[in-house]
């Protein structure tokens, strides 16, 4: 039996907050921005120089700060000094955004996929240790999760996959192992979490056989409507499941 709580399934979650040009992506303002109309939020974390965990999506700055440097060679201080997008946000790190949310909505914590695996996994659990607000930890690795399973738990965790095409790293039998949550087995995942755009009708009613489904990324309402008919809930970006209108105002 699933242990995912209502709040997961019932309620779309903002993919890395709900997050604008003036308010970047992966910040206080945009999780702040969620916080305010009630959705659950979806986050990144990457690893420091100094074996923190840092709220970011990317392996280096350049997408959001025009700066070359990778996001493992710098320690969270200096990390927290980078300025996002022409605005006053910084990364912050995921103790600093815990104490910030403080329970006021849920929380889906992404660990992102990279060596050292098990440290990364390691420094998250220690950052959520004293959180007592509603959150899961999910990855694209799998063994990522497994260590939850076997370390912490007592806490939440789901299986992220889908295409796998921007993993160079990875060989073709591997790719479809993944694809195909064959490691599962070594996961043991509360839900999963599916690239909406690599799910069929057919492989979302053999998913939700055995686990909760949620969808990602979904930036239409339209796409929402229907990855609501294949899946128990989304993760969204770009505009707000409850205004009126397809609007990508999210995104002005």
């Amino acid at each position: 039996m699933s242990r995912a709580p209502s709040w997961l399934l019932s309620r779309p979650v903002a993919h890395r907050g709900l997050h604008s040009h003036r308010l970047p992506e992966n910040t206080l303002g945009a999780f702040g921005a969620a916080i305010e109309a009630g959705f659950p939020i979806e986050l990144d974390v990457q690893l420091t120089a100094d074996d923190q965990m840092v709220v970011h999506h990317d392996t280096d700055l350049r997408r959001l700060s025009d700066r070359p440097q990778r996001v493992r060679e710098l320690t969270l201080e200096q990390l927290r000094q980078v300025r996002i997008g022409g605005t006053d946000q910084h990364p912050p790190g995921l103790v600093e955004t815990l104490e910030y949310i403080d329970g006021r909505v849920p929380v889906v914590v992404e660990i992102k996929a990279g060596d050292p695996r098990y440290l990364r996994a390691l420094a998250t659990a220690a950052a959520l240790r004293h959180y007592s607000g509603p959150l899961t930890v999910q990855s694209f690795d799998p063994f990522i999760v497994g260590w939850f399973r076997r370390n912490a738990p007592e806490i939440l965790r789901g299986q992220l996959s889908g295409s796998m095409a921007d993993v160079r790293t990875i060989n073709w039998g591997t790719r479809r192992m993944l694809q195909n949550l064959a490691f599962s087995v070594v996961s043991r995942p509360d839900y999963i979490g599916y690239e909406f755009g690599f799910t069929t009708p057919r492989r979302a009613r053999l998913i939700r056989k055995k686990w909760p489904l949620l969808l990602w990324t979904i930036t239409t309402r339209e796409d929402m409507a229907r990855a609501l008919t294949l899946a128990d809930n989304v993760i969204f970006e770009g505009f707000d499941p409850s205004a009126g209108g397809t609007g990508q105002g999210l995104a002005e």
